[in-house]
């Protein structure tokens, strides 16, 4: 799909939404209220999005401004995300969702206008809410591997770089259908999510799902599925203050084209004075092809209110290129208040280079 399309369908859903909650309107002022209480929007937070309760429409998003100052690059700025959430309520058990995303709109290279920018459905899916243990998802929604694909979006991760665990190995979006939930499980919660992937009859939008993400990488490499077919489970402990995940998916790629078989774990442990959260995961594939391993340990300390120190250690073994690299990263992230977070970190490493660049890395974020 070109990028004109791709726009052409960003637009059609955005106006999906918003005419779905002007007949939800219509069908409330026909039924006797007025258009305007109709449209009366909820007190606005600011991270909470607008919501308009007559409607069923919530309008959020968030957008994000970065510096980095790593190895092998001159020092750069941008706007590397601007996303608009679009979220319409339809009847008591339909709910539709998209997200659509600039990527980099604003940058030092001069780039400033958005229609020029990488606009593309980051998000488009539907779901069917049964009950809390039953809900079915169809569209374009992110791989459920682990905590940090599920929650990726700038405002809402500790640090700005991503570790490799989390990118390298697998597609971030998947197209197809989804099953998702939680059961009670011995007096605790087990979330749930099993989904089949056939992007390669399905696709929606024209993002190339980079496996190597973080700012200065030299690699380019690109993993979007073709078909796919998996799951992860979520087991929360000790009054949620404990949570292990597991992973597991089979899975073909694009590129390298190749069939791959990926298993995953994942943990979060939060006390009074110190969080501790994790992931790894191992990829194997069925050509000859290196197999792929790594992951990361990250500590999370509050020293005052909003103002949070945060240390990551990680190793990856990548097959493209097939090198061990080793990467640790120290950062500062403050929310000054709610839906603003600020950011500051320095990342060093052995074998980093082409895929995590030694240096400085700033970044403002807001979620609206």
């Amino acid at each position: 799909m070109n990028r004109y399309l791709c726009r052409l369908l960003g637009h059609g859903v955005a106006v999906l939404l918003l005419g779905t909650a002007y007949a939800s309107g219509a069908m409330a002022a026909d039924n006797g209220d007025s258009t305007g209480s109709v449209w009366q929007p909820a007190p606005y937070t600011l991270g909470q999005g607008l919501y308009f309760p007559g409607t069923g429409l919530r309008i959020g998003g968030y957008a994000d401004f970065n510096f980095y100052d790593v190895q092998g690059t001159r020092s750069s700025y941008n706007v590397r995300d601007l996303s608009l959430f679009l979220t319409q309520d339809i009847g008591t058990q339909w709910q539709l969702f998209t997200e659509i995303e600039a990527a980099n709109p604003v940058s030092s290279r001069g780039r400033t206008d958005v229609d020029d920018a990488e606009l593309d459905v980051e998000r488009l899916y539907i779901d069917y809410h049964v009950n809390p243990y039953l809900n079915f998802r169809f569209g374009k929604f992110l791989t459920p591997v682990g905590e940090w694909n599920l929650v990726h979006a700038d405002p809402l991760t500790w640090t700005i770089s991503r570790p490799l665990s989390t990118s390298a190995a697998f597609a971030l979006h998947a197209t197809g259908a989804m099953m998702f939930g939680t059961l009670p499980v011995k007096g605790n919660d087990l979330d749930y999510w099993v989904f089949a992937d056939d992007t390669k009859n399905l696709n929606i939008g024209d993002d190339q799902d980079n496996a190597y993400t973080n700012f200065g990488t030299a690699e380019t490499l690109q993993n979007n599925f073709r078909q796919a077919f998996g799951g992860r489970v979520l087991y929360h402990l000790s009054g949620d203050s404990l949570s292990i995940g597991a992973s597991a998916l089979s899975y073909e790629l694009e590129s390298p084209r190749d069939k791959y078989f990926l298993s995953g774990l994942d943990f979060n442990w939060t006390t009074h004075y110190i969080s501790f959260t994790g992931e790894a995961i191992y990829r194997s594939s069925t050509d000859n092809r290196p197999d792929e391993r790594g992951g990361f340990v990250q500590t999370e300390i509050p020293l005052w209110r909003r103002f949070y120190f945060i240390e990551r250690y990680e190793r990856y073994r990548s097959s493209t290129p097939e090198q061990t690299s080793t990467i640790r990263t120290t950062a500062i992230n403050f929310k000054p208040i709610e839906g603003i977070v600020l950011k500051v970190e320095y990342r060093d490493g052995t074998h980093n280079l082409s895929l995590a660049p030694t240096g400085w890395l700033a970044s403002a974020a807001i979620l609206f």
